[in-house]
């Protein structure tokens, strides 16, 4: 959907974007006065629930920012008085883009080989979306989104210079684009610059305060380094956003977990295993993750190594995803789900894709050759894991832990 000249058409980002039919009353997005000044345009996908008994719009959410707090909340104001078909959806996700004209009329072209790579790069096929991509740039090299998706499709490839190369020049091109720090960041946090990560999370925050992934990653951020209070205060937030949003459910229950609150985790767990993983492959593999997170808070073994491997399947160079299967299989409490040897394996494999630069893979390597029986290995790969200087107190507390317990030839449990 573009504001100058409407269309609609199923989204590059999934299947539940509806088509023209389905709208029966349409409202234009604003494009503010101030924002036209300055030329800032940007493109953004937004998640509307309908009330099933009214089909009205009960709440939207920003899933991709347009960079631009002024066109979020132009696009969001538009959005609440539409009106739907009824009984045809309960939650829709919708591309807006805002354009000046003036550039519309020599970027199309690129717009839609742009498009055409976005969705290469959400079924997996990352060759074919980089190919896109610069074919895009030469064709316009001004376009802030295909960059910040470039660079997601190099994240995705394990080029994290590339991939920071380009979301350094999406900031360069326009330093109020939210999409391009928040994802910056993830990358950031992964590559152990955790003060430049929760900067940029911060800065996206700042810059489109309704958007819903920038707390959504912001709170996993906390999560990581074990500053519990913190990282539920996002998840509210994104919940709040999204209330219907089980990823952030699922967060939030091992955030709980992590306080020791077996009350809000189970509640939280038992919200987030109803989820239905979506279909493209990124996102697929993320609901997996997080349902299989649910599932170990509540004690469902067989449930969760299900949905680990799957996601391991799913998106095969993943490396948070063979983590977290390494994770499972080497410090899950019931002895029949643990597997050592598998456990080492998926691990190596978390540490190669991430290029040996996440000390957070090291430790899980580490609890795996603990669990395999072979301590010498453990202890190395630990201490490690230890020599990050950027590891929060808590987790580096944690970590020392396990190394004394490798210490005494034990294996390390991750109890409740």
């Amino acid at each position: 959907m573009d504001i100058n000249g409407i269309r609609h058409r199923k989204s590059d980002y999934g299947d539940r974007t509806p088509w023209d039919s389905d709208i029966t009353k349409f409202v234009r997005p604003d494009y503010p006065s101030n924002v036209r000044a300055s030329r800032t345009e940007g493109s953004g996908l937004f998640r509307i629930t309908l009330d099933i008994t009214t089909d009205a719009v009960t709440n939207v959410a920003v899933l991709k920012s347009t960079g631009s707090s002024g066109l979020d909340h132009a696009a969001i104001k538009a959005i609440q008085v539409w009106q739907w078909r009824p009984h045809r959806w309960k939650e829709v996700d919708v591309p807006v883009t805002f354009t000046m004209r003036s550039s519309r009329r020599y970027s199309s072209s690129a717009r839609e080989v742009a498009a055409r790579a976005t969705s290469s790069y959400l079924k997996g096929d990352n060759a074919s979306a980089i190919k896109g991509f610069d074919e895009a740039i030469r064709l316009d090299p001004s376009l802030v989104e295909v960059y910040i998706m470039r660079g997601s499709t190099y994240h995705a490839e394990g080029d994290f210079s590339k991939a920071l190369a380009d979301f350094g020049e999406a900031i360069r091109l326009d330093p109020k684009s939210a999409r391009a720090y928040c994802d910056r960041a993830i990358l950031e946090n992964e590559v152990s610059q955790p003060e430049k990560a929760l900067a940029d999370y911060n800065q996206a925050i700042r810059l489109a305060p309704n958007f819903h992934r920038a707390y959504f990653n912001r709170g996993a951020y906390f999560r990581e380094g074990h500053n519990y209070d913190r990282a539920i205060a996002d998840f509210n937030r994104a919940i709040e956003l999204m209330p219907n949003d089980v990823n952030a459910y699922g967060q939030r229950a091992n955030a709980y977990a992590g306080q020791g609150d077996r009350f809000h985790a189970t509640a939280d767990a038992n919200v987030a295993i109803k989820l239905q993983p979506r279909d493209f492959y990124l996102w697929r593999a993320t609901d997996l993750r997080l349902r299989a997170e649910a599932y170990r808070i509540l004690g469902r073994g067989d449930l969760a190594l299900r949905d680990f491997r799957e996601a391991v399947r799913v998106a095969p160079k993943s490396p948070g995803a063979h983590d977290e299967l390494a994770w499972f299989l080497a410090t899950f409490p019931k002895a029949q789900f643990r597997n050592g040897t598998e456990a080492v394996s998926a691990a190596e494999k978390s540490c190669e894709l991430s290029q040996w630069k996440r000390s957070a893979h090291m430790d899980t390597l580490a609890v795996a050759y603990a669990e395999a029986g072979d301590f010498d290995q453990a202890i190395k790969y630990e201490n490690q894991a230890l020599s990050d200087s950027s590891v929060a107190p808590k987790e580096k507390h944690e970590r020392q832990k396990r190394l004394g317990l490798f210490q005494q030839r034990k294996p390390f449990r991750d109890e409740f």
